[in-house]
């Protein structure tokens, strides 16, 4: 009877531990993120803030400062749900769906040619495919580190608090001054949060790296 070798063992037993963990990873993660999520679904479900503000004309002149609130919580949300999908890698897109693939089979010279000559396309903006292609090909096995994305969650979950609270308040009392400034504050404490953690840092430089290209992902859904 053959016995496999305890190297071969050993290096499997370790891929599979390494997958447990990342799915663990990412579990923990939706987990941190779900109350967040919830929070500020329930307000949205309403017409959030904004809606809030429209029903009481005290605070109607203030609808603009309630938008903009809702925004940031919004967009909050989503890069923490990106977060939890990106854990250990930067997760494809339409546009790395598209290029990718070309870029590998035909080499740098030849994608530029068959954007160019084939389609169409100025010089100037398949260059940005290029570019984009290079930064995921290097980029795209990162891991974000689990410890310091429990910290953002844990910093993230009071806010979400708050913009659930500002909402009960607007409906229940009549001190527009001070919730028009608490909202401010919090917009504010959203955008704070977002230019100085690093994990939403990271985020923001994955998703602006890829280029703008929407005539490109329609030419990819015809094909």
């Amino acid at each position: 009877m053959n016995k496999v070798p305890v190297i071969l063992i050993t290096l499997f037993s370790g891929i599979f531990i390494s997958g447990l963990a990342q799915a663990d990873n990412t579990k923990a993660c939706q987990t941190l993120f779900q109350p967040i999520n919830n929070e500020v679904a329930s307000v949205k479900a309403q017409g959030g803030v904004w809606e809030a503000f429209e029903r009481r004309s005290a605070f109607r002149d203030h609808s603009t400062v309630a938008l903009h609130l809702d925004q940031k919580a919004i967009a909050l949300v989503y890069t923490l749900d990106y977060v939890c999908g990106a854990l250990n890698r930067i997760p494809r897109n339409d546009v790395s769906n598209y290029i990718l693939p070309l870029w590998r089979e035909k080499g740098e010279e030849e994608f530029i040619k068959y954007q160019t000559d084939g389609y169409g396309y100025s010089l100037e903006e398949v260059m940005t495919w290029v570019k984009y292609a290079k930064y995921y090909e290097k980029n795209y096995q990162r891991k974000l580190g689990f410890a310091q994305v429990q910290e953002t969650m844990r910093k993230a979950r009071p806010l979400a608090d708050r913009f659930v609270d500002i909402v009960h308040r607007v409906r229940k009392t009549n001190k527009v001054k001070e919730i028009v400034a608490d909202s401010k504050l919090l917009i504010a404490d959203f955008a704070k949060l977002h230019n100085e953690d690093p994990i939403l840092n990271q985020v923001d430089v994955e998703n602006n790296a890829i280029p703008h290209a929407s005539t490109l992902t329609e030419s990819a859904d015809e094909m």
